[in-house]
C-alpha cells in the first residue's frame, strides 16, 4: 500500500497506463524537446534571452510525474552542455532548478485534487506561482548569481549583491515565465480536445 502510494504520486497515471514502447517513444520525444529549449532561445540582449523551458517543464511533469519530468528536464540540460554549441563551464546546479520546473507542476497538476468546474486552471496557476517563486526567484536566480560570480568573474572580484542582481533581472525573468505559462493556459484546452492523443489534463 505505501509504495503503491509513493508510485502514483511520482508518477502520473497516464505515464504508469503506457506501455514499455510508448514510454520510450514519449519520453524520447521530451528529452528532445528539453534538448531544445535549452540550445535555442530568442535574444533580446546577448545576455537577455526568451526560452520556453517553463513550457516543456510544465508538460513534461504534468503528463509523466514530478520524478520522471525532473529527470527529463534535468538530462536534456546535460545534453544541451554536451553539444557543441553548448560550450562554457557545466553548472549542475542549473540542471536542478531546471528540473524543478517540471518537478513542481508535476506534483501539484497530478496530486491536487480540486473537483470544481475550471479546477485545472487554478492548479496550472499554482504551479506558475510556485515556480516563479522557488525558482525564478530564488533557486534559480540564486545559481545563476553563484555562476556569474565564480565561473564567469573567476579570479576576480565580484562586488553586486544578491539583491542588486536579481532586481536587474527578475522583471525580464517574470515576462518569460509569464509567456510560457500564457502558452500552457492556451494549450491545454487543445490538448484536451485531442482525442488522438488520449490526454485529460485536469
Amino acid at each position: 500500500m505505501f509504495f503503491t502510494k509513493v508510485k502514483e504520486t511520482l508518477f502520473s497515471k497516464f505515464f504508469l497506463s503506457l506501455s514499455t514502447g510508448k514510454k520510450t517513444a514519449y519520453l524520447g520525444v521530451f528529452i528532445a524537446l528539453a534538448v531544445v529549449v535549452n540550445v535555442f532561445s530568442i535574444d533580446v540582449t546577448p545576455s537577455l534571452k526568451i526560452s520556453f523551458t517553463y513550457l516543456v517543464g510544465f508538460f513534461s511533469g504534468t503528463f509523466f510525474g514530478p520524478l520522471i519530468g525532473f529527470f527529463i528536464l534535468f538530462f536534456g540540460d546535460i545534453v544541451a552542455f554536451l553539444l557543441p554549441s553548448g560550450g562554457g563551464v557545466y553548472w549542475p546546479l542549473t540542471g536542478i532548478c531546471t528540473g524543478l520546473l517540471a518537478l513542481l507542476p508535476g506534483f501539484l497538476m497530478n496530486n491536487l485534487r480540486l473537483s470544481f468546474r475550471h479546477g485545472v486552471y487554478v492548479k496550472i496557476l499554482l504551479s506558475m506561482l510556485l515556480s516563479y517563486l522557488l525558482v525564478t526567484c530564488s533557486l534559480g536566480a540564486y545559481s545563476n548569481y553563484l555562476y556569474v560570480k565564480y565561473v564567469i568573474y573567476a579570479g576576480r572580484e565580484y562586488a553586486t549583491a544578491f539583491g542588486v542582481y536579481l532586481a536587474g533581472k527578475i522583471l525580464f525573468s517574470t515576462v518569460v515565465s509569464a509567456l510560457n505559462y500564457i502558452l500552457v493556459f492556451v494549450l491545454v484546452p487543445s490538448l484536451n480536445a485531442c482525442r488522438p492523443l488520449k490526454l485529460k489534463i485536469e
